[in-house]
């Protein structure tokens, strides 16, 4: 039985925030766009300067979400969102620039080869960074995993070859399993989440890859929480219709 139709998916948000105390504030998702009924096309969206007095504020984001059969039967989603000038509680956590990229690539040749990994697209951070983190002025040591430091020769090495690179599959998946012990704890702030990656399962149990490259959990004195950098890659074969 082949593949079907080929279901994209891919979703981007450039900055977002949920603050109980004080509020409450809820921000949705700035900057937010994604494919549209699993199907190509492309999307973009910008924001500009935002603030929450004295708790948040940043000086713009911007998303894009492109999806397309790059040659027959070659299927390539391109996420990227990008959050500049973070700053929380006014200094104790500033960042210049936060830049998520995830590209998912899936061709239908593999689908019928025999592999274990056949019928899995292949979905790896792509071209992401965090400038200039730090914490009451200090510099936030850069503890990503391998994956979201790969050159984008080697993202693109893994994606497109027939047989994927084991080492980077290895390290994929340590930077998944390993995802929620990436924090960092500041008394009388919270935690704050680097690269943290997880799975959700989508249509037919087919994972969705979602990565925020910095999560914040707001403790004490303020509670909430905010994000920036946050996306959305996968899709998968087995649709119907043309």
């Amino acid at each position: 039985m082949g593949m079907g139709k080929f279901l994209y998916h891919g979703q981007a948000v450039g900055f977002s925030a949920d603050i109980w105390e004080p509020g409450p504030h809820t921000v949705p998702g700035h900057a937010s766009c994604g494919v549209h009924g699993e199907q190509a096309g492309n999307d973009q969206k910008e924001e500009g300067d935002f603030e929450i007095p004295d708790l948040v504020k940043h000086s713009g984001c911007k998303s894009s979400v492109s999806a397309k059969e790059v040659d027959t039967g070659h299927f390539r989603t391109e996420v990227k969102s990008s959050l500049y000038g973070l700053n929380v509680e006014k200094g104790v956590l500033t960042a210049d620039e936060i830049t998520l990229g995830i590209v998912s690539v899936y061709r239908s040749t593999w689908w019928d080869n025999g592999r274990l990994d056949a019928r899995r697209v292949r979905v790896v951070p792509y071209g992401c960074k965090i400038v200039n983190l730090r914490f009451h002025g200090v510099p936030v040591p850069n503890f990503l995993p391998a994956p979201f430091q790969y050159s984008k020769d080697r993202c693109d090495d893994y994606l497109e070859n027939d047989k994927p690179d084991a080492t980077v599959e290895a390290e994929i998946r340590d930077a998944i399993t390993n995802s929620a012990s990436r924090f960092m704890y500041v008394k009388n702030f919270g935690r704050i989440f680097l690269g943290e990656w997880t799975l959700l399962p989508g249509d037919n149990w087919r994972p969705t890859h979602q990565i925020t490259m910095l999560r914040m959990a707001l403790g004490s004195p303020q509670t909430g929480s905010g994000s920036g950098g946050s996306g959305q890659g996968g899709g998968g074969g087995g649709g119907t219709g043309g």
